[in-house]
């Protein structure tokens, strides 16, 4: 007789999680593209700080002189684990699915399969949507709140380059001048070239602050098509719920509109409501040049079977145990993921109206 395996064998389960295909996102995608994965559940982190010191002159005779060693530091965090579950029981595998054909004549070894396929994509989009969260708001505030059942810590990342102009009536963009705004981007452009070493291309912006920005004539004017070599308003639906609204090329700043929402079920469990990704009133400026990176930590696990503790390297993990009375059969994806910005000064988060 044949061997057969096991649809719950991690080899299946992690083949299942392979062919998953991709969840898009804007922040994890754009800026946190690169990965890398850890074989120990901490992660070390290198920030990058950069130095204008310029090469030292020195006399023919004397000859050259030491240069000190700068422009890291080192810092260890542990990546908060992420694990959602999912429930399936005997009815699950004898009745018919949403969507079956009531004579399809499944059987139950079959809605197994489909119903595990199903768990990991939901499993998955989860965990993914999870992600993008903690990528913004890295981006955003300089930090992560990892709130949750038995966790509650921050990890902070230093991140100092913000500005809050919504309270001043003379500067907040709401009702301000076209000029005002112009003016506002170009300095927030100059100060990350100057404290982080980069150029800003990317300024992605809250619902209310694009539209702010657009509907302004004077920004109209000053942005026509007619003056392509200062700058081209053109709004184009992208796919990640992302809108490009136009280029500024005197500054190489491309303009988003970004409009995804998450659920928010941490701050006030018993009033979950969804919030935007980005903060109504509120843009970043970045750029794509910079280093980020996506880490993630190693994960431990009991295996049921050999009752013995088991350590695995990877993005996602996955996991399945079983309860009696009532029978039930519970499949879990984990991941260990941590945002990774080296350069922390090479992005800007202003609060404009």
């Amino acid at each position: 007789m044949p061997n057969t395996v096991s649809i719950y064998e991690p080899r299946t389960m992690m083949g299942v999680i392979n062919k998953l295909p991709p969840v898009h996102t804007f922040f994890r995608s754009t800026f946190f593209s690169h990965e890398k994965t850890f074989v120990t559940e901490k992660v070390d982190v290198d920030y990058k700080k950069g130095s204008r010191k310029m090469a030292p002159f020195v006399s023919r005779i004397v000859g050259g002189q030491i240069v000190p060693n700068t422009g890291y530091h080192t810092e260890t965090y542990t990546p908060p684990l992420i694990a959602p579950d999912k429930i399936t029981t005997i009815d699950d595998i004898l009745k018919r699915q949403a969507g079956e054909n009531p004579y399809s004549g499944r059987t139950p070894a079959q809605r197994a399969v489909i119903k595990m396929a199903e768990d990991f994509k939901e499993l998955r989009e989860m965990i993914t949507r999870r992600e993008e969260w903690m990528c913004a708001q890295t981006m955003l505030t300089g930090k992560v709140e990892v709130v949750g059942k038995g966790v509650h810590d921050v990890i902070d990342f230093g991140f100092t380059n913000r500005e809050d102009i919504s309270t001043d009536a003379k500067k907040k963009w709401k009702g301000g001048t076209a000029q005002t705004k112009y003016e506002d981007l170009k300095r927030w452009h100059e100060h990350v070239q100057k404290t982080g070493f980069t150029n800003c291309n990317v300024c992605i912006m809250a619902s209310d602050v694009a539209t702010e920005f657009i509907k302004d004539k004077e920004i109209q004017a000053m942005l026509d098509v007619k003056n392509y070599e200062l700058a081209v308003i053109k709004p184009t639906q992208k796919e990640n719920n992302t809108t490009y609204l136009g280029t500024i090329h005197e500054l190489g700043l491309d303009l988003y509109k970004y409009n995804e929402w998450y659920l928010d079920d941490f701050t006030d469990p018993t009033n979950p409501e969804d919030k935007p990704m980005v903060p109504d009133g509120t843009l970043v400026m970045a750029s794509t040049s910079a280093q980020y990176s996506m880490y993630y930590g190693a994960i431990t696990i009991l295996n049921q079977k050999t009752e013995e503790f088991v350590t695995a390297e990877g993005k996602y993990l996955p996991d399945t145990f079983i309860k009696k009375r009532p029978d039930r059969r519970f499949l879990s994806m984990l991941s260990a993921p941590i945002p990774v910005p080296h350069e922390v000064d090479s992005w800007f988060v202003a609060k404009v109206m």
